[in-house]
């Protein structure tokens, strides 16, 4: 499609970090003849090489200041690309062109095919960006421009999802508020919408579409994003779903980095040297790989490249859900013990007052406020802004004498009451340091009217007992000999997420405020506990729930069902059963073709609280595993 409206208004040379190199600015017309400000950065105009497109809704102009220093991590090379920076129709520069509905994914479209009629294109274009500046390279693969050759989102997704906004069933104020002040989804919309209903629904389902991908991405995250496990979901997707000739070219990549901090030496209150230039380094391997043609052997290069904090290694996976092969729980108990078996009866439980009015603050995290740059985020000290309140109750394991080792999402299961009909429970995982320091690692919260569904509020009856289950996000953390781990529970965590007010009517209006006392209880048939996804050199107890043969990786996770993830080389045909512990067939969770990979099989829903055996037969080897279902 060739496009008119090129319009230079002048050449500006400008000494980068990498060579010398100008900007060309231009207007560039779109299909609906609206016009979009735009950069060209080049040596010269005349030399045809690979262009990387960025779009931004955060002004173009500060590229012209910036695109060349170390710290921003764009990978800029004046000798190999070309380079176009484009403000989003709506913003900046191209204010005049907003159109509102309009899909931006077409104009990605239109920029692409645009690159790719100019003299100085080889017409071959990569995409690059972080947060929103990832979402729109989606928008664009989705549509399919005939000369994108690869996309580099990070930190980002393509799916608009309710837990976006409510984590837990709980409110994101603070995500949700700026995301409004910097002309995004406006918190009316969002607040109108606090339980998962069709608006939420429809959203999910125009937003994802793995399927239209067609070229190879490279997407990339970090550990203390407040995306939390949508990049990795995403690239999964792609993985299943997207164009059959791309699906094994897509490659994922985590690091010990913030949503704003991506390859920076600081992050929080902690450093990581191994963590700086990454971004730049891996983005050039794919853009010289699929742009240029070098043969540096990206391909070769494993799926999953993850950094494993507190070890402070990077290290290589052909499949993230391979990576842990076993279950490990740790139980809360009397005194404020974090054991690796469960309390015996007659163990206390433990109470505390939670007061609206005066919430237990947000120390470092997955935070994000560009707004105030005060907020420090990422891994920070909770030990005298948050441990040393009376609002908080804290579970700890001794001190470790071997390492464990989380690769996978950690869930929390704590068996509670209140004097309130709703309330929130927020847990929060440290590791302890041989100093004191308690180093928040991640942390998820619970809306107990939305403790069974986040369509349907059901409000408690005062001082029942409920068991509510707490996700927490997807990490990589070893937690080091003479180190500790450690849990604290509270009911708030603002201003992340809205305080509850306690007083069980409707949600976010004005209202009276209730304080709270709020209990977790820790004995037999109540049990309080984390459930970690380890790797096997992690040793707390004797093995459990999990067996690893071969090459075959197989565990099955405690909780309100069965989950069992299976980890096979290659497709074979098997059988996966359920049995009680009477050794009565119970359910037959799978029969025929195990998929070559990582899949997950669930089961057990319809099956009372108790102990299970589940056994597989593939390939004439026969594996076990016990759980435990805890409804």
């Amino acid at each position: 499609m060739k496009r008119s409206g090129l319009l230079i208004v002048s050449l500006v040379f400008i000494q980068g970090a990498d060579a010398q190199y100008s900007y060309v600015p231009v207007s560039i017309m779109m299909r609906d003849s609206k016009y979009l400000a735009a950069d060209i950065y080049a040596i010269d105009t005349l030399t045809p090489k690979p262009t990387i497109l960025i779009q931004t809704p955060y002004n173009k102009f500060w590229y012209r200041y910036f695109i060349g220093a170390p710290e921003w991590q764009v990978p800029f090379d004046s000798i190999a690309y070309n380079y176009l920076v484009v403000d989003w129709r709506g913003f900046y520069g191209s204010a005049a062109a907003e159109s509102v509905g309009y899909d931006r994914g077409l104009d990605g479209y239109d920029l692409v095919e645009w690159i790719a009629d100019q003299p100085w294109s080889t017409g071959r274009i990569g995409t690059w960006g972080a947060s929103a500046l990832g979402i729109i390279q989606f928008m664009t693969a989705k549509h399919r421009p005939p000369h994108l050759t690869c996309c580099v989102p990070i930190v980002a997704d393509a799916k608009t999802a309710y837990r976006d906004y409510y984590y837990g069933g709980d409110y994101l104020e603070e995500l949700t508020v700026m995301r409004d002040s910097l002309g995004f989804t406006p918190e009316s919309l969002i607040l109108a919408h606090y339980t998962y209903d069709w608006f939420w629904i429809l959203a999910e389902m125009l937003t994802s579409y793995p399927e239209s991908v067609n070229v190879p991405m490279l997407l990339v995250t970090g550990w203390y994003d407040h995306n939390d496990d949508a990049p990795l979901e995403m690239f999964y997707a792609l993985r299943d779903s997207s164009e059959p000739s791309v699906r094994d070219k897509h490659k994922f990549m985590v690091g010990p980095w913030t949503h704003s901090g991506v390859g920076r030496l600081e992050q929080g209150e902690l450093t990581y040297p191994d963590g700086v230039d990454s971004l730049r380094s891996v983005s050039f391997r794919i853009f010289d790989f699929y742009l240029r043609d070098l043969p540096n052997g990206y391909e070769g290069e494993p799926v999953v490249r993850y950094y494993v904090l507190g070890e402070e290694t990077w290290q290589g996976a052909d499949d993230w859900y391979a990576v842990s092969d076993r279950i490990d729980t740790l139980f809360c108990c009397q005194n404020g013990a974090l054991l690796s078996e469960p309390p015996g009866s007659g163990s206390p439980a433990d109470s505390f007052l939670y007061d609206p009015r005066d919430p237990c603050p947000s120390i470092g995290g997955n935070r994000f406020d560009p707004f105030d740059n005060t907020v420090i985020v990422g891994p920070r000290d909770q030990r005298d802004s948050v441990e040393i309140r009376g609002d908080v109750v804290l579970y700890t394991t001794p001190v470790l004498t071997a390492p464990i080792t989380v690769a996978g999402n950690v869930r929390v299961k704590l068996s509670v009451a209140s004097n309130c009909e709703d309330t929130d429970f927020s847990v929060r995982l440290t590791d302890v340091y041989p100093d004191g320091r308690s180093m928040l690692i991640a942390g998820g919260i619970r809306r107990m009217r939305f403790r069974n569904s986040y369509s349907i509020e059901e409000l408690m009856v005062p001082d029942d007992t409920y068991d509510v289950f707490i996700e927490l996000k997807n990490i990589a953390y070893s937690f080091l000999p003479g180190h500790r781990l450690r849990m604290i529970v509270s009911s708030s965590d603002r201003p992340i997420f809205d305080a509850n007010l306690n007083n069980g009517d409707s949600l976010y209006v004005a209202g009276d405020t209730v304080i709270a006392r709020n209990t977790i209880f820790h004995e037999p048939g109540a049990l309080s506990m984390v459930i970690m996804k380890t790797c096997s050199n992690s040793r707390i107890d004797e093995e459990h729930g999990t067996v690893s043969a071969g090459k075959i990786v197989f565990y099955a996770a405690p909780g309100d069902r069965i989950k069992v993830r299976l980890y096979c080389p290659a497709c074979a045909p098997g059988k996966m059963v359920v049995y009680d512990c009477l050794g009565r067939e119970v359910e037959v969770m799978h029969e025929g073709m195990f998929n070559a990979g990582s899949r997950e099989y669930h089961g057990g829903e319809d099956l009372p609280p108790g102990i299970y055996f589940i056994m597989m037969n593939i390939e004439d080897q026969v594996h076990t595993a016990k759980t435990v279902l805890v409804h």
